[in-house]
């Protein structure tokens, strides 16, 4: 090696600190150590992954196997709106009759696995709603199940950003009529143009329900003071069933009728169902009722919030009887065009049946006191945090009086009335866990102390064993 090569290597040596293209001994060591770590970690997730496939693997054809050697009747339930309400109505219903598993709330595929995994020899009965979230979810829910019995209950615009028409939504949900064998039934929601022409591409026998088509008819749904639905149902032999529930809103009658249709067309006799709908509670934050002692009545509907229904809620509070009304909006979902247009909407339509209206949230600016117009000036409030909405209605509250809160779940609306009855410390406008329900977390610890995953309770149950004895771990359907 030359002087002169060795000198400049010295001089790179010593400048390599503080330039660029120096060698640096110890960065070298650092790089390699790093592509080192980096190598290992890639191994490794790789690892975890193929472990996490085979492991889904074998749930998948355990699931598979529990469901070849029942002998439960399988039913499956879908639609846009009211698969949940009527997969727990029937399920309480036919829990009057003889052991019941039911799967509701969590209705992915990852679900029902998990649920057919759970099935026992002595279930008569399975019920599953099946939901999705993009394209192609309900098809393998739907082999993997194999129901008997498959309910439509309606297509409208839901997940708007994964479909965006009603054509790719209907498509969907007709998928999960496709597994039904010949001696299959379907069960159709045939006031809808798009559920009706379902019928048309399955092989199973088709039972269509509506107030104005179909072979089971629906009519007089009439509310008595409190909102509760009461409804006739006319079946083709012509013997009428007078139904009454503890459902709010005349629009729960799809939800009833496609319940009561199925039981009806599975052989339970018409005395039972008429009995077990009366005993039937609205499972929580589902339009149930909780009323305050000497306080208020809380309407909680903090599950969902499209737009399509979002007016049907506000005909229930027209139709109560109450010394004061006041609705409590939050986020709103599943819409398309201008979203200060929305909320607009919303809160006019609110103030055509409500005393007060409050907008909370991170929307709570798109409707203020100058929209209000001189028909309705004081009516209006706004609050951008959770927190001081529940303060002030706390304060506001009078007895009696009827509070709908209405919301996309992911505001957890349901801590105004929570704070009526317990220390509500956690109060983030968003917390981010929206699969979590309050009342099944931590409420009672400010959020920024939560820690880790691991410190929350168990999530509630999605899914449930009902006997009718009544000595099964629920005596309804509600309490999930």
């Amino acid at each position: 090696m030359g002087a002169n090569a060795y000198a400049d290597i010295q001089k790179r040596f010593k400048n390599s600190n503080r330039g660029a293209g120096g060698l640096n001994i110890q960065q070298i060591a650092n790089g390699q150590f790093a592509r080192a770590a980096d190598t290992i970690t890639d191994a490794w997730t790789s690892i975890r992954r193929k472990r996490r496939a085979i492991r889904y693997k074998w749930r998948l054809w355990d699931a598979k196997w529990h469901r070849t050697r029942s002998g439960a009747t399988f039913i499956a339930v879908t639609g846009s709106s009211g698969k949940t309400t009527t997969a727990a109505i029937l399920s309480h219903i036919l829990s009057g009759s003889d052991q019941t598993f039911c799967q509701f709330r969590a209705n992915g595929l990852t679900e029902a696995v998990t649920t057919l995994r759970r099935l026992e020899p002595s279930d008569k009965y399975a019920v599953f709603e099946c939901g999705t979230g993009k394209p192609g979810d309900i098809l393998p829910m739907a082999q993997l199940i194999k129901p008997t019995i498959a309910i439509v209950t309606m297509v409208a615009i839901e997940h708007y950003s994964a479909f965006r028409t009603l054509a790719a939504i209907a498509a969907e949900k007709a998928s999960l009529l496709e597994p039904l064998s010949a001696g299959g039934l379907a069960i159709l929601n045939f006031d809808d143009p798009l559920v009706r022409a379902m019928a048309a591409n399955t092989k199973a026998r088709v039972v269509g329900f509506g107030q104005h088509n179909g072979d089971y008819r629906v009519s007089n749904p009439r509310l008595n003071p409190q909102g509760e639905l009461a409804l006739t149902i006319t079946p083709p032999t012509g013997q009428t069933l007078e139904l009454a529930t503890r459902l709010l809103g005349k629009y729960s009658w799809l939800p009833v009728a496609a319940a009561a249709v199925c039981a009806l067309e599975m052989g339970i006799s018409p005395e039972l169902i008429v009995a077990r709908l009366e005993t039937f509670q609205p499972m929580l934050g589902r339009m149930s009722v909780e009323q305050i002692p000497q306080g208020p009545r809380f309407i909680l509907d903090t599950q969902k919030a499209p737009w399509f229904s979002l007016m049907l809620p506000l005909e229930v509070i027209r139709e109560i009887e109450a010394p004061r009304k006041r609705i409590v909006l939050g986020q709103i979902s599943d819409y398309a065009g201008n979203s200060r247009s929305k909320y607009r909407n919303a809160c006019r339509a609110a103030l055509e049946v409500a005393d007060e209206v409050i907008l909370v949230g991170p929307n709570s600016h798109k409707f203020s006191t100058t929209d209000e117009g001189s028909a309705s000036p004081g009516r209006f409030k706004g609050f951008p945090t959770i927190k001081e909405c529940a303060e002030y209605i706390r304060q506001s509250a009078v007895e009696d009086e009827v509070i709908l809160l209405k919301s996309a779940k992911n505001l957890h609306l349901e801590r105004i009335w929570l704070n009526f009855v317990d220390d509500v410390q956690c109060w983030p406008t968003e917390c981010g866990v929206k699969n979590r329900r309050c009342f099944d977390c931590l409420f009672r610890v400010p959020f920024a102390e939560h820690g880790a995953a691991k410190n929350y309770p168990r999530k509630a149950p999605y899914q449930q064993r009902l006997c009718p004895d009544g000595k099964g771990p629920l005596a309804s359907p509600a309490d999930l």
